[in-house]
């Protein structure tokens, strides 16, 4: 009785030929939702790639997790040895980090220093990836800015520039042999890297400020910086990224159900078009009801086929909205239609990802508030007595 009930369902919709009225304001109901459906998919598409992009980046630029010392570690060799024990751990690098007053022959500009082993640093981040100019190794020789740093002191390779560092401030001339970009206006404004061995010569120290990890599974670091505390004794201060960055995340998550929620106000609206479609099938199709119930049809029988014509027009919208926006997608990927302003967003293009979880819960909407907005005509056309249905016509 399904496929009969549904087969009614789409004949009562109306046709182009049949009743253009009834099949115009269906046409507009499906339409709607298809429009609500593309742009809950597009916004929320462009609200995980600025958080996946903004992500890999903040990985690529800074460890997993950090082992920071109160405010030095002294024997931080032997702590490496120690934490290399966990098994999940793939690198350590010692580092120093210091506020600096980075100076050109045209600009000044605070900012800061960060000593690394470059043998080491390759394993924890991606800093030798994200390289634009220069050659990483040569880091030794000198020292790798920032880009957004390099523009500011208005330098480039070969170029240089003086370093003052210190609490008694030292001044120290480097030749600038790398430009790194990582895409975090933040960091490329104000990052500039040294050799550890270096730095610490300048210093005149032996002691590290902390240690950073890689790991292979992001998401495993909490249990993991666990692990290195008790290895540790909890003898220095142990942060894992998303501790470090949760307040910008939990905004972003937050952002986005907030526009999540906003726009499927538009899918919710779309569903009154199906309630007043089917109101106005109901009425249009009093003698065919009144009909169908004179033959033996039960009221239960007549409510399905409302009921199915409502959900009939939700999938239609549902799936035209969701190939159209996957194919918005795409294009928007592929030929980068908008160009949004590089240096308030850190990227040039518009990122899209669209995630299997997203497309289903749209999906589940679609057809809950369908379902919803069908229940009350569905109603009013199983409860019309068929011999009065039938005299009124």
């Amino acid at each position: 009785m399904i496929s009969y009930n549904f087969f009614l369902a789409k004949r009562f919709i109306g046709s182009k030929k049949e009743d253009r009225f009834l099949w115009f304001i269906s046409f507009f109901t499906v339409l709607g939702i298809s429009i609500g459906v593309i742009a809950l998919l597009l916004v929320i598409g462009v609200m995980n790639g600025f958080s996946n992009d903004l992500k890999r980046k903040i990985i690529g630029a800074n460890p997993l997790i950090t082992i920071e010392g109160k405010p030095y570690i002294y024997n931080y060799e032997e702590i490496i040895q120690k934490i290399k024990n966990v098994p999940e751990i793939k690198g350590a690098s010692p580092y120093i980090m210091s506020q600096v007053i980075y100076k050109s022959n045209k600009y000044i500009i605070g900012g800061i220093i960060k000593g690394i082993d470059p043998e080491r640093e390759q394993k924890v981040t991606n800093i030798k990836d994200f390289i634009k100019k220069g050659n990483f190794w040569d880091i030794e020789n000198g020292i790798i800015l920032g880009k957004e740093l390099a523009n500011e002191l208005g330098v480039e390779i070969n170029d240089f520039i003086s370093v003052i560092l210190g609490l008694i401030p030292r001044e120290r001339i480097f030749k600038v042999v790398g430009i790194v970009e990582y895409g975090v206006y933040s960091f490329d404004v104000s990052m500039g890297f040294l050799s550890l061995k270096n730095l610490m010569k300048i210093y005149g120290v032996d002691r590290v400020h902390g240690i950073g990890i890689k790991i292979n599974d992001i998401y495993r670091t909490p249990i993991v910086s666990k692990e290195i505390k008790k290895v540790i004794n909890e003898q220095y201060n142990v942060s894992t990224w998303i501790e470090k960055n949760k307040i910008l995340f939990s905004a972003i998550a937050l952002e986005k159900k907030a526009m999540a929620i906003i726009l499927s106000l538009i899918v919710l609206v779309a569903s009154f078009n199906i309630l007043s479609t089917l109101m106005i099938s109901v009425y249009r199709k009093v003698k065919e009801i009144g009909i169908l119930k004179a033959i033996g049809l039960t009221s239960g029988e007549i409510k399905k086929i409302f009921l199915y014509q409502g959900i009939y027009l939700g999938i239609k919208g549902l799936i035209f909205g969701v190939i159209f926006g996957f194919i918005i997608a795409g294009l928007l990927k592929k030929y980068n239609f908008i160009n949004i302003p590089e240096f308030v967003y850190d990227i040039s293009k518009l990122p899209i990802e669209i995630t299997l979880f997203d497309t289903i819960w749209i999906f589940l909407l679609v057809i809950f508030v369908s379902c919803v907005a069908s229940i009350y005509p569905a109603q009013r056309a199983s409860k019309l007595n068929p011999a009065e249905a039938i005299r009124n016509e």
